[in-house]
């Protein structure tokens, strides 16, 4: 009977450390499966290069990041291209829209046919890769060919849908400065913030301003009819024209320009010139 009993004993320690190391290692499981995201059927295609690509070829790419090994997997699958492919890389770090230097090559690995898969890894270091970026959708992967050497297909790499909102046709106009400016110029902005890159695009077109811009920013945060300072400069990217248009991007990184601030009409752009150094023309962003 004792030795029954003891039996019993050790089966139940056994039973409730087997129990004990199963709760333990539930969330260390749970923890792995969250660690590791990914996405299928990205597409491939020509509309997405910059300029945009008349080409057949197209192509689709499955995607896994594991944030534990820090590793990104990648499946890319082409068919029809103009020629064998001469370049393949990943690029960034640029959303949708705008080019970016490569930073992981495999040109040397991928199958030089025009229709193919090619399966491989690289380890996002920080350095040429960054986790945040990645998971912002800031890379793409891009074949050459050399019919089209800057690229013939080109995919986003994007893990998550993005949350777009969007105005088109702001008005750029003296009206807005304060003072008011009594000027010929005019313009409009549209602009796309993407909330899940953190990405504000912008296309600006403006013409019969006074003399050529010398001064091109967003202010902010201030409302209609208040100014406030410089937050983010782009006058060394704006053709120095009194006619013309820029399509840029800049980050909402929550110091320069903030979110909340921008999704509630507190940042306008402005234009200067050397007759009116505070402003020509100025424009609400008002989503």
């Amino acid at each position: 009977m004792k030795t029954f009993n003891k039996i019993i004993q050790a089966t139940v320690l056994v039973s409730f450390l087997l129990s004990a190391c199963s709760k333990e290692n539930e969330p260390l499981l749970q923890s792995a499966e969250e660690a590791v995201i990914s996405k299928k059927g990205l597409l491939l295609e020509g509309s997405q290069e910059v300029p945009s690509k008349n080409t057949k070829a197209c192509g689709t790419m499955d995607v896994s990041y594991n944030k534990t090994t820090k590793v990104l997997s990648y499946k890319i699958t082409w068919h029809s291209l103009s020629g064998n492919p001469v370049g393949a890389h990943i690029h960034g770090e640029s959303p949708r829209g705008f080019n970016a230097p490569v930073k992981h090559a495999f040109t040397e690995l991928i199958p030089k046919t025009i229709a193919g898969t090619f399966t491989n890894t690289v380890v996002v270091d920080e350095v040429a890769i960054k986790e945040d970026d990645l998971l912002k959708g800031l890379y793409y992967v891009n074949i050459h060919t050399a019919a089209n050497p800057g690229g013939e297909i080109r995919g986003q790499i994007e893990f998550k849908k993005s949350d777009i909102v969007s105005k088109k046709g702001l008005l750029l106009e003296g009206s807005q400065e304060v003072p008011v400016k009594k000027t010929k110029a005019c313009g409009t902005v549209d602009v796309y913030y993407d909330k899940t890159s953190k990405v504000l695009t912008y296309n600006l077109t403006w013409k019969s301003l006074s003399g050529i811009p010398f001064g091109a920013h967003i202010h902010g945060e201030s409302a209609r009819g208040i100014n406030s300072p410089v937050k983010y400069a782009f006058t060394d990217l704006i053709p120095k024209e009194t006619s013309g248009n820029l399509t840029n991007w800049v980050r909402v990184d929550e110091v320069a320009i903030k979110e909340a601030g921008l999704l509630s009409g507190q940042y306008y752009f402005n234009l200067h010139t050397a007759l009116n150094p505070g402003g020509e023309i100025r424009g609400q962003i008002e989503f």
